[in-house]
C-alpha cells in the first residue's frame, strides 16, 4: 500500500481538478507531479490526500484514489458529495474497495436573490446548511434587511450586496471631481463609485446628521 499527500496524474496534461480556493499541491515543498506509470507493480493500492473532491486518478497498475475531504471547506465545493473509501486488501491479491457517501455534514449552498422576501423564504426552507447569499439591489443593503436575513437563518456565512448596474451615475477612475456640486451630491457620487449602488435612506440620514453637526460647530 502507498499512502501519500502528493499530486498524482496519468501525464502532464491530466492534472487532477482542485477547488478554486485551494493552493496547488505541486507547490507544497516544491514536490513535482508523480505520473502513474512510475508506480511499481508490487503496489496494490495508492491512497491519496489533498484534493477535496473524490476522484480516481488511474486504475493501472493499481487503483490510485483521492478519497476527498470528509466535509466541504469552501463554497467552490457547493453541493459536492463527500465519501470515505473502505479498502479490503490481502497480500498478493487484487484489492476490493467500497465508496461510502457521508451524509451527516452540512452542505454549503450559494444563492442569489433580487427580493428580500424571496431570500427569507428560501432561507427558512433550507435551515440545515451553510449559506453564501448574494442580494441584488439598486440600493446598498439596509441594516433592517440584513437583520431580517440573519434572523431567518443561523448558518449564513456571508451576505454579498450586488449592484444591478455597476457605476450608474458614479465616478470612474478618470472622472474629475465636480466641486460645483453640493456635499450631498458629492457624497452620492462617491458612494456609487465605491459601492456601485445608491446609498439607502438610513445612510443618507446619517450623513446629513454628520454634516449638520459639522456646520453647527
Amino acid at each position: 500500500m502507498l499512502v501519500a499527500h502528493l499530486l498524482f496524474a496519468t501525464n502532464a496534461e491530466s492534472i487532477p481538478e482542485e477547488p478554486e480556493e485551494e493552493r496547488r499541491i505541486n507547490y507544497i515543498g516544491g514536490a513535482p507531479a508523480i505520473f502513474t506509470e512510475n508506480i511499481p507493480e508490487i503496489i496494490q493500492y495508492v491512497a491519496l490526500g489533498h484534493l477535496h473532491r473524490k476522484q480516481v486518478v488511474d486504475s493501472r497498475p493499481c487503483p490510485m484514489v483521492y478519497s476527498g475531504s470528509p466535509i466541504a471547506y469552501s463554497f467552490s465545493e457547493e453541493n459536492q458529495e463527500k465519501y470515505v473509501v473502505i479498502v479490503d486488501a490481502k497480500p498478493g491479491k487484487k484489492v476490493n474497495s467500497k465508496d461510502v457517501m457521508l451524509k451527516s455534514g452540512k452542505k454549503l449552498l450559494r444563492s442569489r436573490f433580487e427580493d428580500i422576501e424571496e431570500a427569507v423564504e428560501w432561507l427558512l426552507e433550507n435551515p440545515d446548511v451553510f449559506v453564501e447569499l448574494t442580494i441584488v439591489s439598486d440600493q446598498y443593503l439596509a441594516a433592517v434587511d440584513r437583520k431580517r436575513l440573519l434572523e431567518a437563518h443561523a448558518g449564513i456565512v456571508t451576505i454579498i450586496p450586488e449592484s444591478r448596474g455597476q457605476g450608474i451615475g458614479g465616478l470612474t477612475e478618470t472622472n474629475a471631481i465636480d466641486l460645483t456640486k453640493g456635499m450631498e451630491e458629492l457624497f452620492l457620487d462617491y458612494f456609487k463609485h465605491k459601492k456601485g449602488q445608491e446609498p439607502g435612506e438610513r445612510i443618507m440620514n446619517l450623513f446629513k446628521e454628520v454634516i449638520s453637526e459639522e456646520e453647527a460647530s
